[in-house]
């Protein structure tokens, strides 16, 4: 839905519980207006459905990315029936957990979820978790991703093992930091006891290697699926989500999924006009190739989603960290930006100062709830006048400054589990659209994977 101001301009759009007001870029009706155009010239939409229909977006490694497929309810889309197979399973072995059907080996309950992996099969859960977590869980999750002696100690060492669950999440299986990290925990639950046939009772794994669970000694029920068609940053609605479906329980899981599919929908079908990551992806497209802007800061005004920005980081870096197109020519324009941020609130009294008047060009999200995840009233209120205000301190740089910074704001009706799914899978799609604008493949990361070759030889030799 649009809303429509006083000189009739469509500054703000809405749809999923998210209020998107982009008024206070620098674009006026005619801007937006050729922006559109341009949208539709590049068929950016049309190739957003060829993509969730399972067309080859990834041409580097000739694979589909479907991520849309794990969040919608119809078995008739692509991998819809082993979708919904793998989605039984996750749901069934939370409830095993939470109920206290599944037991550690020595008949003791679950307490404690340690997920190891890294990248996407940590950055998603983690802010997932962080964002959702009750004050008090049944269930907690500790994230274990570096290879760093001192983390793993500081995870392990108040845990009891007979009360632990390791999920060890590697979609191929390769990755050095998650391989080193579950050796290690397997050393410390034999050094409490566990070992043998009783880890099947603490430890599952998930990756697309069908020898995953067999190289652990596990049985092969101890593993969930997952495909190489979903980008391990697009992955936390697939198995790579199971520590937050054990943790948070299989119904909030599932409301996850809902936003997300909403969001889908919504990107499928609504104009170009009204349409939420279309637009986000338009006016990035336009602060980066016209106005010269070099870095993208999210400010959540909510403790919620302060992990949300280290989940954004790496799903548009890593995507769009490209320079050349899908057709092997070089890039003529820059394409991902540097993408940081933090706590608004805290923020003010760290690097506002920067943004207000320092040497720069800087694009802002700054995300609320109108409704707070707590009782403190008076806290809110505070909290929220304070993103009010920033909006405007940012955007109020003297007259003819060469520098200068350009806010969208995202107002959610209600921080929760569905809300959250919509907004993760948001930003998604306004990185797929951003790709699809500038030519490139969002879902290979060739940097990536030349670091773990070179990391492999020289530990190697």
């Amino acid at each position: 839905m649009s809303i429509t101001d006083k000189a009739g301009n469509t500054f703000t759009v809405q749809s999923c519980g998210i209020r998107l007001d982009f008024s206070n870029q620098k674009l006026d009706q005619s801007v937006l207006d050729g922006l559109v155009k341009l949208a539709l010239d590049r068929g950016i939409q049309k190739a957003f459905n060829a993509m969730r229909q399972g067309e080859v977006v990834n041409l580097s490694e000739k694979r589909s990315a479907l991520h849309t497929s794990l969040r919608d309810p119809s078995k008739d889309v692509p991998f819809g029936l082993e979708v919904h197979q793998s989605l039984e399973k996750i749901i069934e072995f939370a409830k095993a957990v939470r109920s206290g059907k599944w037991l550690g080996a020595t008949g003791k309950k679950i307490r404690t979820v340690v997920n190891i992996g890294i990248g996407g099969s940590d950055m998603g859960p983690r802010a997932v978790w962080h964002a959702l977590r009750p004050n008090h869980p049944k269930i907690d999750i500790r994230f274990l991703a570096a290879a760093d002696g001192v983390t793993f100690d500081r995870i392990f060492s108040d845990l009891d093992a007979a009360s632990t669950l390791i999920v060890v999440s590697s979609k191929s299986w390769r990755t050095q930091e998650t391989h080193f990290n579950a050796l290690a925990a397997l050393e410390w639950f034999k050094n409490q006891g566990i070992d043998g046939k009783n880890l099947a009772k603490h430890v599952v794994v998930v990756s697309s290697n069908p020898n995953a669970a067999n190289s652990l000694n596990l049985p092969q029920e101890n593993q969930f699926p997952i495909w190489d068609w979903v980008g391990g940053r697009f992955s936390v609605w697939s198995a790579i989500g199971l520590p937050v479906a054990v943790g948070l329980g299989a119904k909030v899981f599932l409301e996850l999924l809902s936003g997300a599919h909403c969001m889908d929908e919504h990107a499928s079908i609504a104009p170009i006009t009204s349409n939420l990551p279309a637009l986000l992806a338009l006016i990035a497209y336009r602060n980066i190739t016209q106005l010269g802007v070099s870095s993208y800061c999210f400010l959540a005004y909510d403790e919620r989603l302060r992990i949300v920005v280290d989940w954004l980081q790496q799903l548009e870096m890593e995507s769009l960290g490209k320079h050349r197109t899908t057709t092997g020519q070089a890039v003529d324009t820059p394409t991902a930006i540097a993408v940081w941020g933090g706590h608004g609130n805290e923020s003010q009294h760290s690097f506002y100062q920067w943004l207000r008047e320092g040497t720069s060009k800087t694009a802002i999200d700054i995300c609320w709830s109108i409704k707070p995840g707590h009782s403190h009233k008076q806290l809110h209120n505070v909290l929220i006048a304070n993103a009010k205000a920033q909006t405007k301190a940012l955007t109020s740089r003297e007259q003819g400054d060469e520098n200068f910074n350009v806010v969208t704001v995202l107002t959610l009706e209600i921080l929760d589990a569905k809300t959250l799914g919509s907004l993760m899978a948001l930003y998604e799609h306004k990185t797929v659209m951003l790709a699809f604008l500038f030519g490139l493949n969002a879902f290979d990361q060739p940097g990536v994977e030349l670091g773990k070759k070179l990391a492999r030889e020289i530990l190697g030799s």
